[in-house]
């Protein structure tokens, strides 16, 4: 972070009652910098949610990124997106492409390849949370607008999708087609343990909630609203189909077909014809 070639930057380091010496290592951090780092540090664990909305109740300037503890700007990062922002107004987000690597080895896993075009905040509702929180800066004011904080449900579950699909109900967001953070891939984080849960079913939890929160939410996703939900008990259907448990697949997926019936109906014909072509073909 310190290594980036945006200088003008304020670091806030919040440290949630670490108890392996990292208080003292950022206590070091604030004393070499000066006035560019600041520790916000507590004695009672609260998750991270609710420290990144301490870091935000305490951060001063214009943008906001967070870096989680495990991950790695690359040195342009905040340079490039600051331009976006600097540039066009109605952007209210910007976000990059990344890559994991393991932590043991260093070897890279999976660099993306996200799509940035079409209306962000369908995709996001109907995809997914397919942006890393460690590749955003968005504006502070956008963040304001719909209330300042984040949303502190299930530990850390969703806080970042939810944030997503919030600012792009006011913004424009916008990819820096950029590799600009890399993420640690190592058997102790915490994305680790939810992809042992079917977080699909969270996330249309999740999606019911924006909806209920800002009403406003209906209008401007129109028949996508459906759309997201069925699409999301797709995924839960698949996860659990991968894990053998056929039933509780059976359950998700005629759920998600029911609230797409067309969708659901042109999708069984497809697979009929697939089918009938291999018939023939095998004749």
């Amino acid at each position: 972070m310190l290594a980036q070639t945006y200088s003008d930057v304020e670091h806030v380091l919040v440290d949630d009652a670490s108890t392996d010496g990292t208080r003292a290592i950022l206590d070091d951090y604030a004393r070499r910098n000066g006035e560019r780092v600041r520790v916000v540090a507590f004695d009672e664990r609260a998750g991270p949610t609710r420290r990144r909305n301490d870091a935000l109740a305490a951060a001063r300037g214009r943008y906001i990124g967070w870096l989680d503890h495990d991950d790695l700007w690359l040195p342009r990062k905040l340079e490039l997106q600051v331009a976006v922002l600097e540039e066009r107004q109605q952007v209210g987000f910007v976000y990059g492409q990344y890559e994991r690597f393991d932590d043991a080895t260093g070897e890279v896993l999976e660099r993306s390849h996200i799509d940035g075009s079409g209306d962000l905040l369908r995709r996001l509702y109907v995809e997914g949370c397919f942006i890393a929180s460690s590749t955003v800066l968005f504006r502070a004011e956008a963040l304001a607008r719909r209330g300042g904080q984040l949303r502190e449900r299930d530990f850390s579950f969703g806080d970042d999708h939810f944030l997503w699909l919030t600012l792009a109900l006011d913004w424009e967001g916008v990819l820096v087609d950029e590799v600009v953070t890399r993420l640690r891939v190592h058997e102790a984080q915490e994305t680790q343990r939810l992809g042992r849960s079917n977080s699909y079913l969270w996330s249309i939890e999740l999606l019911r909630e924006l909806v209920a929160t800002y009403p406003d939410a209906a209008a401007k996703l129109g028949r996508d609203r459906r759309r997201g939900i069925a699409h999301h008990y797709g995924y839960a259907a698949a996860y659990e189909l991968q894990r053998g448990r056929r039933r509780a697949a059976a359950r998700y997926a005629l759920a998600g077909a029911s609230r797409t019936p067309l969708e659901a109906g042109g999708y069984a014909a497809r697979r009929l014809r697939n089918r009938l072509r291999r018939f023939q073909s095998e004749r």
